[in-house]
């Protein structure tokens, strides 16, 4: 199935970047693979219902097609700025998407959107409750996640009572500050 989806990932990047239909020449190019592969893989997708396909013409994609194609998009997407919100550099956090899109289904890209959800801007209406602590705004959350080595337990409920340079929290009658670069590592959901 992995090798379906690369093909109708690309068949979506044609669609959408150059606004026609995915020639022969475009995919082979863009796969590097050779294009009696890619005129064969376009019947396969055809008898799958993925696409329509006119021999000597190109392809397009259907709705399931599409459908899948902006799924593995997506995951791509979701786990490209997840690697880079955690610091990796650039060509090896695509590479690792690249990688880890066909493999991922969507309840793993709900547990990484609450975790990216200050950081990205993939989603045009994000409906993630979860937010990461430094951009929290001031209110009483419940801890979702947090590392063992900082002073704030999960199921805990904190009182964000600053969230400037640093991250001011009081919890009970103690106030504490964090750094953002911590805050980023905690998860937190409105209470």
């Amino acid at each position: 199935m992995e090798r379906i989806e690369e093909y109708l990932e690309a068949i979506l990047d044609v669609q959408e970047k150059e606004k026609r239909v995915a020639r022969t020449s475009d995919i082979a190019k863009r796969l590097n693979v050779k294009p009696s592969s890619v005129t064969e893989m376009f019947s396969k997708l055809k008898e799958m219902g993925y696409v329509d396909y006119i021999p000597y013409k190109g392809v397009v994609l259907t709705e399931e097609g599409r459908r899948i194609a902006e799924k593995i998009k997506k995951c791509y997407k979701v786990f490209e700025s997840f690697f880079r919100f955690i610091g990796v550099d650039e060509e090896k956090a695509k590479l690792l998407s690249c990688e880890i899109e066909h493999h991922a289904d969507e309840d793993v890209i709900k547990k990484i959107c609450p975790i990216i959800s200050g950081f990205c801007n993939l989603c045009e209406n994000c409906r993630v409750e979860e937010v990461v602590l430094s951009n929290a705004k001031e209110g009483r959350y419940i801890v979702l996640m947090a590392p063992p080595s900082i002073p704030i337990k999960v199921n805990e409920c904190i009182e964000v009572v600053e969230n400037d340079d640093i991250v001011r929290v009081k919890r009970g009658n103690d106030v504490f500050d964090l750094s953002k670069d911590i805050a980023k590592k905690i998860v937190v959901r409105r209470c």
